[in-house]
């Protein structure tokens, strides 16, 4: 008996090694709209590196339209396709992975944008603020709108 202990005690370790060694998904925020309305502000607190993560479900052929407003001109706003994922890397950083839609991010960071949308889902829209910019934390207001 004691041996049998023993050998499940060794076996678990590596999946208590591996349990404390995980790291949670970043918080991610959906974006609702009430009842009879398109549009939908949310508030935010930029940090220097920092990211936040929203969602917003919208249907084929709808026009969407974000636009960020701030104090800090380097807070800026990507919008991903549904098939985008996110982690959290080995460093502790957000890592997303997928393809923005035309012009809402990638190398042209966005701070307005409207486009139409090419198929039912969930878009990622993270708003980012450049690493090592040298501010303190600044609110954000970010809206979306569909039609």
């Amino acid at each position: 008996m004691k041996f049998l202990s023993a050998f499940a005690a060794i076996a678990l370790l590596p999946l208590a090694a591996l349990a404390q060694g995980a790291t949670a998904l970043p918080p991610m925020t959906v974006i609702t709209f009430n009842a009879g309305s398109n549009q939908s502000t949310v508030t935010g607190q930029s940090v220097p590196g920092g990211r936040d993560l929203y969602y917003v479900k919208a249907k084929a052929g709808q026009t969407m339209s974000v636009s960020i407003t701030s104090a800090a001109a380097n807070i800026t706003f990507q919008i991903y396709n549904p098939e985008t994922t996110v982690a959290r890397a080995a460093d502790g950083s957000t890592l997303v992975t997928g393809k923005t839609l035309p012009d809402a991010g990638g190398s042209g960071n966005a701070q307005a944008w409207v486009g139409a949308i090419p198929r039912d889902g969930s878009y990622l829209i993270t708003v980012d603020t450049a690493p090592g910019a040298p501010f303190p934390p600044t609110p954000y207001s970010l809206t979306v709108s569909l039609q």
